[in-house]
């Protein structure tokens, strides 16, 4: 894209960044067109300012529609701390500014939360620039917004007629400042779920290395932990002696042996990471897919499936000792195997709770379809009922004073 002229001093911020190299976050494209959309309102509202000012020349800034809590000085510099708020989310979403190394950036999400953060401040401050009727349209959601991420009971929970009742510049402060608080509460949550990825990664990979430690060493000693039981015969409870005279067992690997071998542990581990792939799936399907950037079921997953081996390999070893009531035995080969199984499947039981504090973080996020307040239409807010003057009696959520404006105030 090429540069585009501007109002203010502030360069436009594609023109060095746009190219053939790639984008390979999936929340670049998204955020580059929200900014790029925010980038031209700003225009757009010093364009009209101009206009206003042109006009004004013939007349009084009031008939010429200019907001006359907003001088144009004042304006103009809005415009440019909005621009300069935007370009810099454009320079972290594209990783120019800061550049943190892949590493810290994927761990602390160094360059979302610097995009994210100054994209919510320029539409914060982009309230100032609103004319009338834009600010009038922003309240519904800036109302949905606070009652989505803020506690119940929170004095800034206000409905949308308590705003509207109010004259244009207390309106105006409101709107920004719930903007604000909303912004913020929802920045807190995103941080939320990044620490709790971060939390279930780190176990995840402590549960590799120990699962690795424990195969590595018990590949190399199979007999200080053996994972095998002692074969029966057909009609007799008494073992079946092998050549040397020891008993002859049933392992993983096979049946009937002299002896536990060393992949005992490496095929239980593998019956163990099948059934802890079993129930990722089942928790990615119950948690569904995130449009944010940090991908909370994968962290899960990534848990669960070497989980799967360790408590395999514990759960042999607790039948082995007669640790669960009334099975001390596993008669084959392939009932070893099914437990295996089993006990993979039933780590489960260990991170339900995981399971149900991620479905709590991301569930608090709040998206177009689950936002309190979000699904206000044209014909609530703009009712008949909602238009008469000094009609306090109709519905909170369904009022729109119109008497509080003034005529010719509004910016066109």
């Amino acid at each position: 894209m090429s540069e585009q002229p501007s109002n203010g001093t502030t360069s436009f911020p594609w023109s060095t960044i746009d190219g053939p190299k790639p984008r390979k976050r999936i929340w670049v494209p998204h955020l580059d067109s929200e900014l790029r959309s925010l980038w031209l309102r700003v225009d757009m509202a010093l364009a009209r300012d101009e206009r206003a000012q042109e006009k004004s020349r013939t007349g009084t800034r009031q008939d010429a529609g200019i907001d006359q809590s907003h001088p144009l000085a004042e304006n103009q510099v809005l415009a440019e701390g909005v621009k300069d708020l935007i370009t810099r989310a454009v320079r972290a979403a594209h990783r120019r500014d800061p550049v943190p190394g892949r590493f810290v950036n994927w761990w602390r999400g160094t360059l979302v939360e610097q995009a994210y953060r100054n994209l919510h401040a320029a539409r914060v401050q982009m309230v100032d620039l609103m004319s009338e009727d834009e600010l009038d349209a922003e309240i519904p959601g800036v109302v949905a917004r606070v009652h989505s991420t803020l506690l119940p009971g929170d004095a800034r929970r206000v409905s949308q007629h308590d705003l509207y009742s109010l004259g244009l510049p207390q309106r105006r402060a409101w709107t920004r400042r719930l903007m604000e608080d909303g912004y913020e509460s929802l920045d807190m949550q995103h941080a939320r779920l990044r620490n709790f990825r971060n939390i279930v990664l780190s176990a995840a990979f402590v549960v590799i290395v120990l699962t690795g430690a424990t195969m590595t060493y018990v590949v190399s000693n199979p007999t200080d932990v053996p994972l095998c039981f002692s074969a029966e015969q057909t009609d007799s409870a008494e073992p079946q002696p092998a050549e040397d005279g020891n008993d002859l067992l049933n392992c993983p690997t096979g049946a009937n042996v002299p002896e536990a071998l060393p992949n005992d542990v490496v095929v239980v581990a593998l019956m163990g990471l099948l059934g802890g792939t079993v129930t990722a799936v089942i928790s990615i399907r119950k948690l569904g897919g995130s449009a944010g950037a940090y991908d909370v079921p994968v962290a899960l997953a990534w848990l669960k499936v070497p989980l799967g081996a360790i408590t395999a390999i514990l759960g042999i070893l607790a039948v082995r000792g007669q640790f669960v009531p009334g099975l001390s035995r596993l008669d084959s080969q392939d009932q070893i195997l099914a437990y295996a199984l089993l006990f993979g499947f039933a780590q489960q039981a260990l991170t339900t709770v995981l399971d149900k504090k991620a479905g709590t973080l991301v569930d608090a996020l709040p998206t177009n379809s689950s936002q309190a307040g979000g699904r206000a239409t044209a014909s609530v807010l703009f009712s008949d009922q909602a238009r008469e003057d000094g009609d306090q009696d109709a519905p909170a959520d369904k009022v729109r004073p119109v008497n509080n404006r003034r005529k010719g105030s509004t910016r066109s």
